[in-house]
């Protein structure tokens, strides 16, 4: 009864993290609250009604939590000082960090029904059931001129919209999405992986139309697809040489070539009008204190707005910083959210490696390359993404108690 229970608060809070119940109307800012109470609530539910038994590598789960907790209360005390936010405003600043305490159950449940696909494919069916949501609604909208789930097409208040259309985000988790579905039908060879990969796709290209996240699927299956017959540790460093070569062809914009060939446009202005922000944020990094950053910033409080919005002569977004969104507000701590994670994943990739846990290592690799690309233009610990970090822990950590496990075993 009590896994059946759980099993079911964590759907609940995956849905609520890609955005489903939008549709029921409501504001987007009302329902990250909520997400935020549910998940506080659930973690201490879990933590008070189950014993947490010790497993292989929930050592390191711990560690990255309760680091990950320690750098963002010295950042929203910096802000309280620097910025008088009040106990409202600092709730506001820091509500999302507080969903990587997600981790500690999902992970939990995992190791306890000792079935990590079980829930891969639990999530993989919530976002799927969230783009198709979001897809009908697009196509209502834009070719049927009818308005349905109003909070949904409008998720972010604001019409967002190119070439005369208006699209809908990805949500948080389509980074998750996109390895598992690769992962899955490699390891079951079902065609719903492949169709469900396409409709992945297509929603990308028409109705995101995000160029960062085409890039980071690209960037995702061509490193999976080249791992998917054998995986050892010379390819993965290939790979990785691979990506920074990759990398670097998006910044000198052989990308956008090719993005305006599939005929996505990319406008010279908002290049241009990112540039400006990066030039104005970048200013306020003087005098050392880019080394733990500006605290972080939220537009609630009137000092926060101003240092955000500079003159006020336009509406800038720190969103549209990228990853240098995390350094800008926690500076060399950013390293750590960042660095450290990526480290353990491929330390886990390099384990699965050793014990041929080959399809293992394949769906950690095409999160990995996903992530890297894709958090450059797109800031993976921002509000609009981070909601992917404790699903991304708690899986990888899971694979990695599985593979000590395995270890164990083969050791007796």
């Amino acid at each position: 009864m009590k896994i059946r229970l759980y099993e079911s608060l964590i759907e609940v809070i995956i849905a609520l993290g890609v955005g489903i119940p939008l549709i029921l109307g409501g504001v987007l800012d009302t329902w990250r609250t909520i997400l935020t109470i549910a998940i506080v609530m659930l973690v201490l539910l879990y933590i008070i009604t189950h014993r947490i038994k010790k497993t292989y590598s929930d050592r390191f789960l711990w560690v990255y939590i309760l680091g990950t907790i320690c750098i963002v209360t010295f950042e929203l005390m910096k802000g309280k000082k620097l910025y008088a936010y009040s106990n409202y405003e600092t709730f506001y600043a820091g509500r999302q960090y507080l969903w990587i305490f997600f981790a500690i159950p999902l992970y939990y449940e995992i190791i306890k029904d000792k079935n990590f696909d079980k829930y891969l494919k639990k999530t993989v069916g919530i976002i799927i059931a969230s783009l198709s949501l979001r897809t009908i609604t697009w196509l209502c909208k834009n070719y049927l001129g009818i308005t349905i789930f109003n909070s949904l097409l409008y998720e972010y208040g604001i019409s967002w919209g190119r070439g005369g259309k208006l699209r809908i985000d990805a949500t948080a988790l389509i980074g998750v999405l996109i390895p598992a579905l690769y992962y899955l039908y490699k390891k079951y060879k079902k065609k719903r992986y492949v169709v469900a990969l396409m409709f992945v796709a297509a929603y990308l290209v028409f109705v995101s139309q995000t160029r960062s996240l085409i890039l980071g699927t690209i960037a995702c299956v061509i490193s999976m697809f080249f791992l998917e017959k054998r995986s050892s540790s010379k390819k993965l460093i290939v790979q990785l040489l691979l990506l920074a070569i990759f990398v670097i062809a998006v910044n000198m914009g052989f990308a956008d070539t090719i993005l305006n060939k599939m005929n996505i446009t990319i406008s010279d202005s908002s290049i241009g009008y990112r540039q400006y922000e990066f030039a104005y944020y970048s200013s306020l990094l003087f005098n050392g204190k880019w080394k733990t950053g500006l605290g972080i910033l939220t537009s609630m409080n009137a000092n926060g707005k101003i240092l955000m919005f500079g003159n006020l002569d336009t509406q800038m977004y720190l969103d549209d910083l990228g990853i240098f969104e995390c350094f800008l507000q926690f500076g060399l701590f950013s390293l750590f959210l960042y660095g450290v994670l990526l480290i353990y994943m491929i330390y886990v990739v390099i384990k699965c490696n050793r014990v041929k846990e080959y399809k293992y290592s394949l769906y950690l690799l095409g999160e990995f390359f996903y992530i890297v690309i894709v958090s450059i233009p797109l800031n993976s610990f921002g509000i609009q993404r981070i909601f992917m970090v404790p699903i991304v822990l708690a899986f990888t950590c899971a694979v990695h108690n599985n593979i000590l496990k395995i270890e164990k075993e083969k050791a007796i």
